[in-house]
């Protein structure tokens, strides 16, 4: 095994810090788990908007050990559910005391959204869909 030069390291820090992760070379002989490129949800608060029955709420991720993530709103509903996120779109079906539904929010890895879209499909807004963007909370 050939060791590592500065440069080599400098060049993976730069590239790491671009993607939006943080990463340290691995101790000699230790092989690290593949990384994917996508926006850290558990790093910031974010912010849902719509022009539907929800206009504004804010909600939480916390990374599970399957790589799912345990969804909190706060606001609206104050609903709950569990997230997925490929590095492209985070797709949460959630519940509430009303029913439930299904976000999918396109998110690139700088967690920089774009408008996706909410699925009611039980409770009083059974089979409504109405555009919505997942953003940072300033």
């Amino acid at each position: 095994m050939r060791p590592r030069t500065s440069a080599a390291l400098f060049g993976a820090i730069v590239v790491s810090s671009l993607c939006g992760c943080a990463t340290t070379p691995a101790a000699p002989g230790v092989v690290l788990p593949p990384t994917t490129l996508g926006c850290d949800l558990a790093s910031r608060m974010f912010r849902q908007t719509s022009p539907g029955a929800c206009t504004t709420s804010d909600w939480k991720f916390v990374l599970q050990a399957d790589g799912s993530w345990q969804a909190t709103e706060a606001g609206c509903a104050n609903a709950t559910g569990i997230a997925r996120y490929d590095g492209g779109t985070v797709t949460l079906d959630f519940q509430y005391g009303g029913g439930t539904g299904r976000y999918k929010w396109p998110l690139d890895g700088r967690c920089n959204g774009i408008p996706g879209q909410v699925t009611w499909f039980t409770g009083p807004l059974t089979g409504q869909i109405v555009e919505s963007t997942l953003a940072i909370a300033k």
